[in-house]
């Protein structure tokens, strides 16, 4: 055989780059329906494409991020320094709640050693008042991140749960008291439906109060969608759950958007307050994946097209999949690529590279936790948990490198 024949032969074998059809979005995945158009983002924002891999674990497991469920045993008041003069009433579920006072503006410092703990109007003596009393600079030496000019006290265990009063005689201004319980069995728990929602879409946030596992019907419950440049959304909750749409407006601070609670309800004849935080990123749709893709299977490269409604730059994420001998496929590569993406769009690959596939791994490959990201704006646009399936495997380089040199 010649070497041109040799050649054509090696050609046929290898298996040439073909065009394929997105698997299509799933329940948990964003698809935007709409895009919008926005002007270049401002500054010194990199053009200069870029594109890595590196190799995975397949043993290690991947799994999509789940939302965050916040846990709350805690409430804050925005006091006056008259309040905390006659004394501040907290009521505490459990012993040992932990309250810390934050000036807010510029007012003097706190003083752990002026702060008094009172039962039922009646003070309790110093030092059996506070099992701990730290100031701002103790605890920010200990690695703690609290606010300048603070004191932190923790009740002593003695004196158990029930009404206090915290007073500092010579308050001035306006002050943050919070009162953490880490004893108590009193928990507001919150968690966003998803960690990403496109501008325009449902947003879904859950929140329960409850005791130990059962959940405490009845009290009030409610919320705010907080933008990152502070504008705030109502939440209102029916049967503790809150719809609404994220807005479209959604400003160009970057940022995510936190989700605040409040519940509140009486418990064993006491009121009982508690606060809990989330947040979630909202984006507003400027590009989104074309629905095709082209696989180089000799390469371990795919290309997708992008349409973009806004200039700006893009980035690709994607993780390959390779099946082992057991016929399970696991993880084996992950790669990135960005680029500066006019109107209309372009094409972002994943070169995953055969060199980063294990012995004992090949065909059927998948491609999965694929994430098309703005860069500039920080938002994630368009998600496939599963993206693609390719059963092609690409010819081993060394044979073509003997097929040639003969």
């Amino acid at each position: 055989m010649n070497k041109t024949l040799l050649f054509c032969a090696m050609a046929l074998a290898i298996p040439a780059a073909h065009a394929g059809t997105l698997l299509p979005a799933g329940a948990a995945d964003l698809s935007p329906d709409r895009l919008v158009a926005l002007p270049a983002p401002a500054g010194a924002i990199e053009r200069k494409p870029v594109a890595f891999a590196w190799a995975l674990d397949p043993r290690a497991e991947l799994a999509a991020a789940v939302p965050y469920v916040a846990e709350s045993r805690d409430f804050f008041v925005l006091a006056e320094a008259f309040e905390l003069r006659a004394g501040l009433p907290i009521v505490t579920t459990a012993p040992g709640a932990v309250i810390r006072l934050s000036p807010v503006g510029a007012v003097a410092k706190v003083d752990p050693g002026e702060v008094r703990l009172l039962r039922n109007g009646r003070l309790i003596p110093q030092p059996q008042s506070f099992k701990r009393a730290n100031d701002a600079a103790q605890l920010q030496a200990a690695g703690m991140d609290v606010p300048d000019g603070s004191a932190v006290l923790q009740i002593a265990d003695s004196h158990g749960q029930g009404r206090f009063q915290v007073q500092l005689p010579k308050a001035g201004g306006r002050y943050l008291v919070h009162v953490f319980e880490p004893g108590s069995d009193i928990v507001l728990k919150a968690q966003a439906e998803r960690t990403a929602v496109l501008a325009g879409d449902t947003l879904e946030v859950a929140a329960v109060l409850q005791r130990g596992r059962t959940k405490l019907a009845g009290g009030e419950l409610q919320g705010e969608l907080v933008a990152p440049d502070g504008q705030r959304h109502p939440l209102t909750f029916r049967d503790g759950v809150a719809r609404t749409q994220a807005p479209l407006a959604a400003g160009d601070a970057p940022g995510l958007w936190e989700v605040q609670l409040f519940a509140g309800r009486v418990v064993d004849g006491l009121p009982v307050q508690r606060e809990a935080r989330t947040v979630v990123e909202i984006v507003r749709p400027t590009a989104r994946l074309a629905g095709g893709y082209t696989f180089d299977a000799a390469a371990l490269r795919f290309e997708l097209p992008v349409q973009a409604a806004s200039p700006g730059r893009y980035e690709l994420r994607g993780t390959l999949f390779a099946t082992a001998a057991d016929g399970v496929a696991r993880p084996v590569a992950q790669a990135h690529s960005a680029a500066w993406l006019q109107v209309g769009g372009g094409t972002l690959a994943l070169g995953f590279g055969p060199d980063r596939v294990p012995a004992g791994y090949g065909a059927p490959y998948e491609l999965r936790f694929v994430e098309l990201r703005d860069q500039a704006r920080m938002g994630t646009l368009d998600t496939r948990a599963l993206a693609a399936r390719e059963s092609a495997s690409p010819r081993p380089a060394p044979v073509r490198e003997r097929l040639a040199e003969r």
